[in-house]
């Protein structure tokens, strides 16, 4: 394992860490009790942190290519990925309720998509790369 091998893969697992915080931090302050979205500071630094996070997992998806970086980016993708699946089990099995922890509102399905997509992001560009790089390859291997 090279250097670069082992800051690639602490990379993706700083930002599949960093995607999972904010998303849980967002969901939190938009949905805990009930859905009551507060357009505040935080909730647009949130936003725009969450945003370069998803664009960066792109950008460092680019640039991973040895062997152990790409396992080890699908395996961090994956585990995002399905906790993505019980966090979106979760937010549509909301019920409405009374009491000390009432749920007075459901949150809507745009948000319900919009957190399972954050989730998702790691994996479809990891699809995406991986496809691109194994299309660059065979084009190469034609010129030779």
């Amino acid at each position: 394992m090279t250097k670069k091998d082992f800051f690639i893969c602490i990379l993706w697992l700083l930002v599949v860490a960093g995607l999972f915080y904010l998303a849980l931090i967002l969901t939190l302050s938009f949905n805990l009790f009930s859905w009551s979205p507060k357009y505040n500071l935080l909730g647009v630094i949130l936003i725009i942190v969450t945003m370069v996070l998803m664009a960066s997992v792109f950008i460092l998806a680019k640039f991973t290519q040895s062997k152990i970086e790409i396992w080890f980016s699908l395996l961090v993708s994956l585990v995002l990925m399905i906790f993505g699946f019980f966090v979106i089990y979760e937010l549509y099995s909301e019920t409405l309720s009374n009491g000390v922890f009432s749920r007075k509102k459901l949150s809507p399905h745009w948000f319900r998509v919009s957190i399972f997509l954050v989730y998702l992001t790691p994996v479809i560009s990891w699809l995406v790369y991986r496809k691109k790089n194994r299309e660059r390859l065979l084009v190469h291997d034609k010129m030779e």
